[in-house]
Parts: structure tokens; sequence; C-alpha cells
């Protein structure tokens, strides 16, 4: 069997030739085990550690603890959620000796070397699906009584923890503790906090001068009017509307505005109040916002001139959370894998897709203000952490281009500033060779970063009408060329080590795929007039010849292009699917060529069905997110996925690509 399933089991063998219900299986499969989830909002104590703005918490024992002895320890506990089971790997920094338990196994045991240095360790672990418990020990020396632990790379594995132990009700953040000298630790496992641990479950009620909004939730159980009780200088309204106006049974939501001695005495006969979001950890029946400036009441879930809406407590923070596996995240898979799945929408008359997958930006990008918000006030987000990064074209690209097809004007004001933040950093701040190719902070060039930027910069034009981006992206994939293409094969090598001057001479597929994909995006809204289509076309039309050449017979093309031996690669395949149907459709070939073309593309998505989709839609063949190396040894050695997201979008699209084609 040359595929990854018996022929039998294939979705060709299923649904025939029918590419829409191919396409709609794989969606109907991504959406049913990703549905829509809100965030997550726990609360968090603004005294408890913290993490900084590359996701490091820092356990400063020091300074929690500033009279322990030496040989004292200093003990924190977190829980982390993890959507499915899978390896990590984490960082940890100190200048005294540190152990590390995961699920009551030590996973971590600085050594004296890295202690005296303050070098950090990188040590894998195995994270279960659910909640995970990391407990940090950390002995106080004379030279040291801190460490700081975070992911090898939290801007993909975010991390945010929860407190432990059921008295704490869920609210964010790490427990700890002090225990001296040979103390034994405690059981610290179960679900019962075995000892008084900090930060205090207790909380004293938010004091402070001035007006404030306050929002609650009600349920009333039949029709009927309330009576209040609304202290004198109390302004209230129900559902918008004055308090006394008969209401129907079901959910409702007041808002207040007083001082916050005079709020907490607000009451109505047969209810209680509550907060108008579910909030894990420490909270009051109402939320607040405040002190307010002026006259204006914010909405829920926005920043505000003086913060955001907190519960009625002393330095208790309300923050949101992401805890699904995929939707309401932003990532770069993502972003291509929605891209798919919104054109499937739209071409094959499936509004359930377009809806999906509108949901999933508009939440997405309605929370991002609030993120930018609390990155900068605590450190490390608990939603958006990618875009809140912005470290490189990974982190908003992709997702940023999905964002401009969703909503192409820029008519929602998150969404235009949101992009206006993206087109600056990618024109103005991310690094570039001297000839004003995008490079990475490695001084490496990858021809992934292709697909990081120019479908974003042709979106970014088309909601600006500006040139420049479109200029800027035909500049980037002409420098891509003279830096990565291999005259001999017609093809482009993965990278470039701008330190030895060589690239790596390896054609990965996937790398491949990026690059003609992105072409093809910019073509497609390229003016015929522009100084460097002419350029760009003979570009595309060399790329399309060597790929037509290295295809496999099964019709799908190798994990490297040219080494019949590596795997079927199913990503790289459906993005050459859709740059021969782009090319076909919009006369980018000679006769011939687009006669070939359009039949190579047609084979590669018969083989996709055939031997990478089974009859549940599941995907199959989707190589790994990868580094880079001069080796070829190395990328054999990227594994493929199941169901990775790198692959799932962009095999819908080119099915709907194949039929626009036809």
């Amino acid at each position: 069997m040359k595929g990854y399933i018996p022929s039998s089991e294939s979705a060709a063998a299923l649904l025939g030739n029918n590419s829409a219900a191919v396409v709609r299986l794989l969606a109907d499969r991504f959406m049913r085990l990703n549905p829509p989830i809100p965030y997550v909002w726990r609360t968090f104590d603004e005294g408890g550690i913290q993490a900084d703005s590359k996701g490091g918490y820092h356990f400063d024992f020091d300074v929690r603890f500033p009279n322990a002895a030496c040989g004292d320890r200093g003990i924190a506990i977190g829980d982390l959620y993890c959507p499915q089971a899978k390896g990590s790997r984490f960082v940890l920094r100190c200048h005294n000796p540190v152990q590390v338990l995961l699920n009551g196994e030590t996973v971590f045991t600085s050594t004296g070397a890295k202690e005296r240095s303050g070098e950090a360790d990188v040590f894998p672990v195995s994270l279960n699906e659910g909640f995970n418990r990391f407990v940090i020990v950390a002995e106080k020396t004379k030279i040291g009584f801190s460490c700081v632990l975070q992911n090898a790379m939290p801007q993909w594995e975010p991390c945010n923890y929860v407190m432990p132990f059921a008295q704490r009700g869920g609210e964010a953040g790490f427990v700890y503790t002090l225990l001296a000298g040979e103390a034994p630790l405690p059981d610290v496992w179960g679900d019962e906090e075995p000892l008084p641990f900090l930060p205090s479950t207790e909380a004293a009620p938010l004091q402070e001068d001035g007006t404030f909004a306050a929002l609650a939730a009600f349920d009333l159980p039949e029709d009927g009017c309330l009576r209040w009780h609304i202290p004198q200088g109390v302004s209230l309204l129900v559902d918008g509307r004055d308090p006394a106006a008969p209401l129907t049974a079901g959910t409702h939501e007041v808002i207040m505005r007083g001082s916050l001695s005079a709020l907490a005495e607000v009451a109505a006969e047969g209810i209680t109040l509550r907060p108008p979001v579910p909030v894990h950890g420490r909270c009051t029946p109402y939320l607040v916002y405040g002190p307010l400036q002026d006259e204006d009441l914010p909405g829920f879930g926005r920043v505000g001139k003086a913060g955001v809406w907190r519960p009625a407590l002393a330095n208790i923070a309300l923050r949101p959370y992401v805890e699904t596996a995929l939707f309401a995240r932003w990532t770069y898979p993502l972003g291509v894998t929605l891209y798919g799945m919104l054109r499937a929408g739209a071409s094959l008359d499936m509004p359930d897709l377009t809806a999906y997958v509108l949901q999933h930006v508009k939440q997405v990008t309605a929370i991002h203000e609030y993120a930018e918000y609390d990155t900068a006030r605590y450190g490390f987000a608990g939603v958006n952490q990618q875009i809140c990064w912005l470290d490189a074209l990974d982190d908003c690209g992709s997702f940023g281009a999905l964002m401009l097809r969703c909503d192409p004007t820029g008519a929602d004001p998150d969404v235009r500033r949101m992009a206006d933040r993206i087109a600056r950093y990618m024109m103005q701040e991310q690094p570039c060779t001297p000839e004003g190719a995008f490079c990475r902070r490695d001084d490496t060039i990858w021809a992934d970063d292709m697909y990081m930027s120019v479908p974003f910069l042709c979106r970014y034009h088309g909601m600006t009408g500006d040139s420049a981006p479109l200029d800027f992206a035909a500049r980037q994939l002409l420098h891509y060329r003279e830096l990565l293409f291999l005259p001999e094969k017609q093809v482009m090598a993965h990278m470039r080590c701008l330190i030895h001057g060589q690239n790596n001479g390896i054609p990965w597929s996937r790398g491949n795929g990026w690059v003609i994909f992105s072409l093809s995006e910019l073509l497609m809204v390229l003016p015929e007039d522009h100084p460097q289509r002419s350029a760009l076309l003979d570009f595309f039309r060399e790329l399309t010849a060597g790929y037509l050449a290295l295809q496999d017979e099964c019709g799908l093309w190798h994990q490297i292009l040219d080494d019949p031996e590596s795997y079927l690669e199913t990503s790289a395949t459906a993005m050459m699917i859709c740059a021969f149907a782009r090319g076909n459709r919009h006369g980018w070939y000679d006769a011939a060529t687009a006669q070939r073309a359009l039949a190579a593309a047609r084979k590669a998505w018969q083989g996709l069905t055939e031997l990478a989709i089974d009859r549940e839609g599941n995907l199959y063949g989707v190589c790994q997110g990868s580094g880079f190396s001069f080796s070829r040894a190395y990328y054999r050695a990227l594994s493929w996925r199941f169901n990775d997201t790198h692959g799932i979008g962009i095999v819908m699209l080119a099915g709907v690509e194949l039929l626009e084609a036809n």
C-alpha cells in the first residue's frame, strides 16, 4: 500500500469523485471536535507570582520570604490545563537548588554548575490531557533563593496556571509557602489544601473613592416586576430599561452606577445577583469598573480608561483565558485551516462553515484590546498570546490574512486596528537583509515566510487601497527567488543562512508549497501593468515546471520533493493543487502547460482522497512544524502528524480551487 489507508477506508471509496462532499467531510470533523467555546474567566491575585512578557514565571522567594534561613525551601504549586496529551519542553533558570515535580514525579533537578552560572536548563516533560500539577521546590542558599520557569516555546505553547485545591475555586496563578529546614514536603497531590498557602483565600472589599459602574445578571423564574432596594446615589437599569418595568422569565442584566459602598447595598426580593459570566475564583455578586472618568458605561470585556471589569475585592483582577485545543486561538496554522473553511463555505454554499469561521475570528478580535491590557499589566496574557508576542512573521501574517478575509474593508474597528499594527510590524519592524528581504532574528531566511507575509499584504492592500503593500510583497518574492531558487531543478531550497551565505539546497515540500501558493495569492490581485508582474509570472511558471517534474505517480508530492524515498506529504500537495488550479483559471499558463497542470492537480486530488483522507474525514501525511537544517536526514526524520492544522484547511481549499477551475 503506497498511501496511508486501505482503499476501502478512503474518502474516495465513500464519496467517489464528489469533491464538495470530501470538503464537507473534513470541515464537519473539524467543527465537531472544536466547537465554539467562550473564554474562561478566572480571578487573579495581583500580589501573586506573575509571568514576564516571555511567559517566564518568577518565583521570587527571596522577596516573598526575606527572613528565610539557608536550607529553608520555597514551594509553589500550579495546575496547567492541557486540552490534549503531548510532550513538551520547559526551561528553568536559578541560582540555588531547584526541583520540579509534575503529577507526582520529579522531572527536573538543578545542578551546581548551572546554579552558579544561572544558565538555562531545558528539560522534557509529558503532559496529560486535563490538569497537570507542577510543584516547584527551591532551596535557599547564600547565593540565591529564586527561579524562573517557562515553556521552551511560550508563544506556541502558552502556559497559564490555575491554583490547585478545591478551596481556591479555580483561581488563576500559583499557591506558595515556605518550609523550614528539613520539614517534609506535605501531600500536595490531592484536592484539599494540606496547610495554609499564600495568597490568602481571604480578600478585603475594594475600597476606592469615586463613582463606579457595576454589572450583574440574575435569573427570574416567572414573569413579573421586581421590588428593588436602590440606595441613595445609585442609578440602575435592567436590560437597559427602568427597573420597575415588567420582566419576562429568564436571564436579565443589571448595570448600576454609584459609590462602592452604595452599590454593595443594592438588592431585590426573590432574586440573587451573580456575575454576568461564569467566574472561577474569589468573586462578588457583581463586577465593577472604575472609578469612572465620564458618563459613558463601558461594555463588558473591553478595556476602559481606568481599567477593566473586576470583582469588588482589593487586589483581585478578572482575566480571560483560552483553554480549548484550537477554537478562539490565534496561530498561523489556524489561519490556514480557517481560510480553507471560509472559502469552502462561500464557494460551496455551506453557510455554517462561514458562520463558524466568523465566530472564531470575532471572538479573537473582540478580546484583543483586553489582551493587550492584560499583557501590559500582568506580563503574559491568557488569550491571543501569539499576536501579543509579535516578534516574527509567524505571529501575525497568516491569521491576520484570514482576519481580513472575514472583514475585507476593516469595518470592525478592532480588525482595522489589528491590521494596521500587523502592517506596521511587517513593513517597518521585521528584520530584513540590507537588500530588503525578510529574515529571522537568527540570521536565517525561510521559504515559509512568504506565506506568513504575502497573503496579509495582499489583503491589507485591499482594505486600504494603498499600493505600497503590494509593491512590498512583490519585492519579497523576487528577493526570495534570488536567495532560495535552485535553477537546476526549478524548485526552492527551504532556507538560507546569512552568516555563511548559503542556502541549504533541500527542497522541503511545504516550504515550496508556501512559496507558489503565496505567488498565486499575489498574482490574483496584482495589476496587469505592475512593473514586477512579468517577472513574478515567470517565477510562477518556473516553479510549476519544477513541481510537475517531481510529482509522484500516485499524484502526491514527497516530503523532500526530489527524494522519492521520503513520505508522501499532503499539505504541500494541496498547495500545488491550489496554485495549478488558479494558474489555469486565471490564464497564467500557455495552453499546453495549462492542460498539463490541470491534469496534475486532478491527479493530486484523486491521490489525496484515495490515499490520505479516510471515510471519517481524518487527514494523514501532514509534516509536523519544521525547524531547519543543512542535512537531508533532518527533513527525512520530520514525522507526519495526524489531522495536523497545517494541512486540513489547505486540503479543503484545494478541493474548492479545483472545482472552480473545472
